[in-house]
């Protein structure tokens, strides 16, 4: 190995080792308790090491963030991980769920990326990071549409809606205090609001509205009264 590899090498050990320690303690005791000298001395280096390879504890903060959001992201379902075709909604759902497992059960999703990932990055930064799903959620909602699993609703609209309440129901499994009940309260209240989108299987085809019967014409009412003058 040359001088070259040994110093990218280094380097990149390095960083790793800084990232190392702070995910530990961002995951553990959060954000704002965390100290620089407790990263710097969990990962055996020096101050001046955490400020040549992050500008500052947010800098290094938000490097751990992408780095636990994209381990979660490797979890979602693609079309080509199963032995079977998954349809567009049933893969929403999935996936849906892969967020709910890893705020029930990922201290460092649950800790890095929900409860401190807004305060850190602010609101909008936090939900344009999140944003990209948006477009995926509105491509199955029109495929699923057009497949004949849901029924028709303006796509876009509805990506918002369900992004929202995936946002919300995430959150409040990470903020609660038993994940576990939390999630499967949420678990329910999804099973009910997502079956009101979905066609019944059974459902018998919506009949034509009756065609209303002609009203009888009207009779004339000028009479002449018997014995009038």
């Amino acid at each position: 190995m040359g001088v070259t590899s040994r110093s990218a090498a280094h380097v990149e050990d390095t960083r790793r080792a800084l990232m190392a320690a702070a995910r530990e303690l961002f995951a553990t005791v959060g954000f704002q308790a965390t100290l620089t000298e407790e990263i710097v001395r969990n990962a055996g280096l020096t101050r001046g090491a955490l400020y040549h390879h992050f500008r500052d504890k947010e800098d290094l903060f938000l490097a751990v963030f992408e780095e636990v959001a994209a381990e979660v992201e490797q979890s979602l379902v693609h079309r080509s991980s199963g032995p079977t075709s998954t349809n567009a909604w049933d893969l929403f759902q999935a996936n849906s769920e892969v967020h709910l497992d890893a705020a029930t059960q990922n201290a460092a999703y649950r800790q890095i990326v929900l409860i401190d990932g807004p305060s850190v990055m602010g609101w909008d930064a936090w939900s344009a990071r999140r944003g990209g799903p948006l477009a995926k959620i509105a491509e199955y909602l029109e495929e699923a549409v057009s497949d004949g699993t849901l029924e028709p609703l303006p796509a876009e609209a509805m990506a918002h809606l369900l992004g929202a309440i995936g946002t919300g129901a995430v959150m409040y499994v990470a903020q609660a205090e038993d994940h576990v009940r939390a999630r499967r309260d949420i678990e329910l209240c999804n099973e009910r609001l997502l079956r009101g989108m979905v066609i019944p299987v059974d459902r018998p085809p919506v009949p034509a509205p009756l065609r209303s019967a002609p009203k009888p014409a009207l009779k004339n009412r000028h009479t002449t009264r018997q014995g009038g003058h």
